[in-house]
């Protein structure tokens, strides 16, 4: 079963059922874009906590996924209204600071045991990368990047059964690799001046 995470690093989401979609995920509007190497596909998902979010999933079933999971991975994007007051590059300098990692470290080690935490750069922009085993050995790991950008926060969450997680972290990788992050926020590309969001699910 996936481990419910702290709300700063992860959110329940519900799913949309249906068959799966072997083409990317684009939200033209917002410039979201989720489109992952063979063999995964994405689908797009319903969140109460994103504003926009997909599920990806292996065609061969490898990695696989968490015991009563019906994904392998999640992306979501969030808006923080407050990022947009910042430009990416003081952004990346909040994110370089080492508090920045040690503190989600640090929340996500309540539940999990952090074996990997380190940054990254996708699109120019700084984010965090946190890789933990269940505590008591019991569950799935999890896989966890943050990357924040002026329109706001988009969150990569996969969880595979322990034993696999240490091969399977590349393949997250690749996975993450896959995602262009927004560049405006849901509600301002549906505000009266801009037109209407797009998908191509």
């Amino acid at each position: 079963m996936r481990p419910v995470l702290l709300a700063a690093l992860l959110f329940a989401a519900g799913v949309a059922t249906g068959p799966a979609f072997a083409i990317p995920f684009e939200d033209p509007a917002t410039g979201f874009k989720v489109d992952p190497p063979a063999p995964y596909f994405v689908r797009p998902a319903k969140s109460n906590h994103y504003d926009e979010a997909v599920v990806v999933n292996s065609a061969t079933g490898s990695p696989s996924v968490g015991l009563g999971d019906k994904y392998l991975c999640q992306v979501g994007f969030k808006a923080q209204p407050g990022s947009a007051e910042l430009n990416q590059e003081e952004i990346n300098l909040q994110v370089q600071q080492p508090d920045w990692l040690s503190n989600a470290a640090a929340a996500l080690s309540q539940s999990f045991d952090i074996t990997s935490k380190t940054t990254f750069v996708l699109d120019g922009a700084t984010g965090i990368e946190l890789v933990g085993l269940p505590k008591g050995g019991q569950g799935a790991g999890v896989f966890i990047s943050m990357i924040d950008t002026p329109a706001g926060r988009t969150t990569l969450n996969c969880a595979t059964p322990s034993d696999e997680l240490a091969g399977a972290v590349n393949q997250f990788r690749l996975i993450r690799a896959s995602i262009t992050l927004p560049t405006i926020a849901p509600a301002q590309a549906t505000s009266p001046d801009s037109p209407g969001p797009a998908a191509n699910p």
